[in-house]
């Protein structure tokens, strides 16, 4: 459409094509969730680094709308994916199954008495969404792993355990409809009943790191389990689905939910903010905007390393190595990329360079960030692909 408007998500940089009539409306992305507003001087066309990278992605087809953004369904497409929409979680009980904690930097604190694992009811509790960004696609079936049952108790033995996608929900929903949650496997390194499949779920993107964590107590002599949730969103909604709607605490949860909507930092999971306070120390007055990950580094790894924009510097990290750079004086970014991988240079006057592996949304997002400080930086894109090379 003639004089549509490109734009991108501030926090993950998603892309969205959008009518001009649309500038001023406040608009949620539907990858992450971030609520922003719509300007109309954020024109992206295709010589820019983010059209340019990404223009063939399907998300550029998606639409925005005042409130929300969604791409319209297709007949075929509708009839070929059904919706999660289709399949509901089972209602909730007129009292609550468990009892709301507290809340801290952690996330959201649950407990129940061991012996609800024996039932379905709290184990089927976790809505549909992705534990970290809150998407419906794609999404990866894990299970909760209370590793203080173990038989065995290797640090990587656990890890492995707790980080096993088993299986795409979205395809034992189709095979099994309404009976996909006995179909999921006990496991078997657990006694009863912590044995019991309890599942949740993450996209194939965010993995899992740490956003849902667990324990086991003793209290005169009965095993209780412990629940963390980071996001504050899923962790209203796990609430409500197990009665919580009236009971203490749902309140504060909802306005943490919203507070956080609003708080970029505390949209990461609390083990990755805890592996970037290593690194990082906000000097005064000083935000934080994004985080980017190095692709060299596992997941369960997120936050040992990376890039760390505020509205003061850009902080690199990477094993022994550590650059900071001040974002209002100009420097020059170098991105190779493909449709899958980027690799940013970044270099500054009377600094040392530093490199980030990361991806082409991730480079655009920082590229586009950079482009618009009070002395603009310089920005050099090639194309690994075809060797073509562009520059803003």
């Amino acid at each position: 459409m003639a004089g549509e408007l490109v734009i991108a998500c501030p926090t993950c940089a998603q892309k969205y094509k959008v009518g001009p009539e649309r500038a001023g409306h406040r608009a949620r992305c539907k990858k992450c969730g971030q609520t922003f507003r719509i300007e109309a001087e954020e024109r992206i066309d295709d010589d820019t680094i983010l059209g340019w990278v990404m223009q063939d992605e399907p998300s550029a087809q998606s639409v925005l709308g005042s409130t929300s953004i969604f791409q319209p369904p297709t007949e075929s497409t509708t009839a070929r994916r059904p919706t999660l929409e289709k399949w509901k979680i089972p209602p909730p009980p007129d009292k609550p199954r468990v009892r709301f904690d507290r809340i801290n930097e952690q996330g959201a604190h649950f407990e129940f008495p061991a012996a609800e694992l024996r039932r379905s009811g709290v184990r089927a509790s976790f809505p549909y969404k992705c534990v970290h960004c809150l998407q419906n696609a794609a999404l990866e079936v894990r299970l909760i792993v209370w590793a203080d049952k173990m038989e065995r108790q290797g640090a990587f033995h656990v890890r492995e355990v707790q980080t096993k996608a088993h299986g795409r929900l979205d395809q034992m929903l189709r095979t099994n409809q309404s009976r996909w949650f006995e179909q999921v496997e006990p496991l078997s390194v657990l006694p009863p009943p912590f044995c019991n499949p309890f599942p949740y779920f993450s996209c194939h993107k965010c993995g899992t790191v740490d956003d849902v964590t667990s324990k086991v107590v003793i209290r005169n002599g009965e095993d209780f389990c412990r629940l963390t949730i980071a996001n504050f969103e899923i962790a209203c909604d796990f609430f409500r689905n197990n009665g919580g709607e009236h009971a203490p605490g749902y309140q504060a949860l909802l306005d943490a939910s919203q507070r956080s909507g609003d708080d970029r930092w505390q949209r990461l999971a609390f083990a990755v903010r805890n592996r970037i306070s290593h690194w990082y120390k906000p000097h005064e007055g000083e935000h934080f905007l994004a985080f980017f990950r190095d692709s060299d580094f596992q997941r369960t790894e997120t936050g040992a390393a990376g890039l760390l924009l505020t509205n003061q510097r850009l902080i690199f990290k990477k094993y022994k190595t550590s650059c900071e750079y001040d974002i209002k004086t100009s420097g020059r970014l170098e991105i190779e990329a493909d449709r899958k991988n980027a690799t940013v240079r970044i270099t500054q006057s009377g600094g040392r360079e530093a490199t980030l592996h990361s991806n082409p949304v991730a480079a655009s997002h920082l590229a586009k960030t950079l482009a618009k400080m009070p002395n603009p930086w310089e920005v050099k894109v090639e194309s690994r692909g075809n060797g073509e090379t562009r520059q803003s």
